[in-house]
């Protein structure tokens, strides 16, 4: 292949799908040695300028082939594998992240007597070794939490949170926290929007509490059949489990990509995928990360039952987060109790940004809104 760049095509999978060739160790050793001689902190810290990150080593420092398995852009996971033992050294938290966790990292260090030292925590990595190991076909005990129902812990920290409460937005109080279980569609069931109930901790003793839905206002039971043996009455529904959920992002598709030959990319589609077209619309400014649910917390407008999502495109939606006018409103009256110059000097925002917001202007940033609602309340506290 020496003289043109490689092609797509020029390797094969052994199923005959087009790949391409992995760099051996030493040809990678190679490229950070190049790029050495631009490290301008090799003398002084003593540090390379491309680091083999902690997976790719031992705890002893020996280099071990390490293995990916993706699921689509966000959601893989990095393992090491000898023979029949399988070790998960970087699993992803997207997907899973949003779920209210079976147990505490405390709890874990408790139980095994160790300190746990990664970010995220250790249930992520169970549900991986369960994930990986059911995909190679390896001996494994599944996690006790695995039946344990799908709930998600929601605190009612902003107005758009509060909004999506429905009925229910003018009950209750702001910095609640409520939880919100998945029940699972049922015929002769019919119902739209989500459900909340009081927040708990205990989500494998749910069996006949009841749950609120926010559109309707109706009522209905939870019903556990792993906490009772008795038929399930009318009016009670049955929950997802953790179990349903880690299916669920086994089939979720890849939306950054098509197929081969340009079709949409499934959770059933092999081969080497190529990259998908993008149209532009109307730009306007988001942050880092649209999806926050699928990233690492709860957020109740990325729930596709709300009808904010097409759940077939769900991982790359973009949304833009409005604050009501209202609610502007009130915090501008709020602020011009205080000199512009004495809320600068509280908040660290600009006087002439303070300025505009109170001469009328409603495009303020999130943050900057943040920290002029805390300067106000701040200076409110001290009177």
């Amino acid at each position: 292949m020496r003289g043109r760049p490689q092609r797509l095509g020029d390797y094969q999978s052994p199923s005959g799908h087009a790949g391409v060739r992995a760099l051996t160790w030493a040809e990678v050793d190679c490229i950070r040695e190049q790029f050495e001689k631009l490290n301008p902190w090799h003398d002084a810290l003593k540090s390379p300028f491309l680091k083999l990150e902690k997976e790719n080593v031992t705890s002893d420092g020996e280099r071990h082939q390490l293995y990916a398995y993706c699921i689509s852009a966000k959601l893989y996971s990095l393992f090491n594998l000898d023979r029949d033992k399988l070790l998960i050294r970087k699993p992803s938290g997207h997907g899973l992240g949003f779920l209210q966790v079976p147990y505490s990292i405390a709890d874990w260090q408790q139980k095994t007597g160790r300190k746990w030292n990664e970010d995220l925590p250790p249930w992520i990595f169970e549900a991986w070794h369960l994930i990986l190991s059911r995909e190679l076909g390896l001996p494994h005990v599944p996690p006790r939490w695995l039946e344990q129902p799908a709930a998600m812990a929601v605190p009612i920290t902003t107005p758009q949170v509060l909004e999506r409460l429905g009925c229910f937005k003018d009950e209750l109080r702001p910095f609640t926290v409520v939880t919100v279980p998945f029940p699972k569609k049922e015929v002769g069931y019919l119902w739209t929007g989500y459900f909340i109930m009081p927040y708990t901790e205990r989500l494998d003793a749910l069996h006949g509490c009841p749950m609120v839905n926010v559109v309707s206002g109706g009522t209905f039971y939870i019903h556990d059949k792993n906490s009772s043996t008795l038929p399930k009455p009318s009016g009670w529904l049955s929950l997802k489990t953790m179990k349903d959920e880690i299916n669920h992002i086994l089939s979720r598709a890849e939306s950054k990509f098509c197929t081969p030959n340009g079709g949409t990319c499934t959770s059933k589609t092999i081969g080497l995928l190529v990259r998908r077209h993008i149209v532009a619309g109307e730009f306007h400014y988001i942050g880092k990360e649209a999806s926050t649910r699928w990233a690492s917390g709860p957020d109740l407008s990325m729930m596709a039952d709300a009808g904010a999502l097409d759940p077939a495109h769900e991982t790359f939606r973009e949304y833009e987060r409005l604050v009501d006018p209202k609610y502007l409103e009130e915090i501008r009256v709020e602020a011009k109790q205080f000199s512009t110059k004495l809320l600068s000097r509280q908040s660290k925002v600009a006087e002439c940004a303070i300025r505009t917001f109170k001469n009328g202007k409603n495009t303020v940033r999130p943050r900057t809104l943040r920290k002029l609602t805390k300067a106000i309340h701040d200076l409110q506290n001290k009177r």
